[in-house]
């Protein structure tokens, strides 16, 4: 079983106050990013990515601020195995320079998730990504879905905004194309299900819970989209106070 734990949510976002932001409009400078909430499975950012694959760093190239373009490296990698997008020998990815960047080194081998933004592949830490020496769970999944070996499952995380929040025995309801399903969140506030492919919504009738407005999500959880072999990882915000 997965769990989900965070000291501050990364999809939470500290408020400006007027002066700070006042400031920045005189004198900017770089905001740390966020990543989408929670964290996702490698058969649920196989679908979010445009390209999956496993190569070796080749060459890198630094490129630094300039007016309104972002900073940051330019990655060629040769190829070895392509799990999605375009089957190429060599490919160049970009990393920004924020918080989020996810620096490689020429000569390391990596599993990368890399997605088309701004007419370049761009990848960062958010995801699954990682040193092909540290991503053997992640390839045996990746390896599995492409061979027709794995459910479609919906998982999910209630989150808690404040300490007076329960976050366990959430009963969450989700409606299927043909079949409506309930699921129990455990002590830690995760639920887990099976469910055939199709389009999906989560039903916010009970008031139990509700999906925080600040938060970046991966899925939508009002209309999902699963697909065969994916695990959709959703995140909601339990409404109920601990009980005295």
């Amino acid at each position: 079983m997965r769990t989900h734990f965070s000291p501050c949510p990364r999809g939470s976002r500290p408020r400006l106050p007027v002066f700070f932001i006042c400031l920045f409009a005189i004198c900017p400078f770089r905001l740390q990013a966020y990543c989408p909430d929670p964290e996702i499975r490698p058969n649920g950012e196989f679908f979010k990515a445009n390209s999956v694959f496993t190569g070796r760093v080749i060459s890198a190239r630094t490129v630094p601020d300039k007016g309104d373009a972002e900073g940051g490296w330019f990655y060629t990698l040769r190829v070895n195995e392509t799990f999605r997008g375009p089957v190429l020998r060599e490919f160049t990815v970009f990393t920004g320079d924020d918080s989020n960047r996810f620096p490689l080194e020429v000569g390391s081998k990596y599993l990368l998730f890399a997605y088309r933004r701004h007419h370049r592949f761009v990848i960062d830490d958010c995801g699954n990504s990682a040193l092909l020496s540290e991503a053997n769970g992640s390839l045996s999944t990746l390896r599995n879905l492409r061979d027709g070996k794995l459910p479609s499952e919906i998982e999910g995380w209630i989150a808690a905004e404040t300490e007076e929040i329960d976050v366990s025995g959430v009963a969450v309801a989700i409606q299927g194309p043909s079949k409506r399903y309930s699921a129990i969140s455990d002590k830690d506030g995760w639920f887990h299900f099976q469910a055939p492919p199709g389009n999906y919504r989560v039903d916010f009738g009970s008031k139990q819970y509700y999906v925080n407005s600040l938060d970046d999500l991966w899925y939508n959880p009002g209309h999902f989209l699963l697909h065969s072999g994916e695990c959709v990882s959703l995140q909601l915000v339990s409404a109920r106070h601990v009980t005295r």
